[in-house]
């Protein structure tokens, strides 16, 4: 059946039978989604990223090089009076 040919069709249907052809197409479409270039994509940068994000793990846990020790660590940073600055 072409598109045009479903459209006529749905335009002879009452708006019930309308509604239950909609939720049909709709339960439809998961399905469709995984199986889809596009699922096959999003399955793919998902593992690219959870492949980026295991190599990187080290760096942010404790000693990693994204924490440690700096020379500002030791600095008073203040932006204005704090609590008990009178």
């Amino acid at each position: 059946m072409t598109r045009e040919e479903i459209l006529a069709e749905l335009e002879k249907m009452t708006n019930e039978e309308r509604l239950e052809v909609i939720e049909a197409a709709t339960r439809l479409l998961p399905n469709e989604m995984k199986r889809s270039p596009a699922g096959e994509s999003r399955a793919k940068m998902d593992q690219q990223l959870l492949g980026a994000a295991q190599m990187m793990r080290g760096e942010y846990a404790a000693g990693g090089e994204l924490t440690a020790t700096t020379a500002l660590d030791n600095e008073d940073l203040k932006d204005g009076p704090t609590e008990g600055d009178a």
